[in-house]
């Protein structure tokens, strides 16, 4: 995968992850909505699968997608949104 991957597989994460948070304040008072239940089921399936495809390819996102081998390297490379010079 290339910069323009990442990028757009990072817009997606985005938006996934809005959807899912949307939809969680919608089911914060509609807790018994079967088709929010739904939605949020396949928004929060699909933020995992990018999530870790993003992982696999770059970098973890959060630290529950990071696999730590022989060093601990979380935090010692610039993080997504960082662009060069900063």
């Amino acid at each position: 995968m290339n910069k323009y991957d990442q990028e757009k597989l990072l817009r997606y994460i985005d938006a996934v992850s809005f959807a899912l948070i949307d939809t969680t304040l919608y089911l914060d008072t509609h807790p018994d909505d079967q088709e929010a239940i739904s939605h949020f089921n396949q928004y929060q399936c699909a933020r995992n699968k990018a999530v870790k495809e993003y992982s696999q390819y770059f970098e973890p996102l959060t630290i529950d997608s990071a696999e730590i081998t022989d060093t601990f390297t979380w935090a010692t490379t610039k993080w997504p949104w960082q662009k060069e010079g900063c």
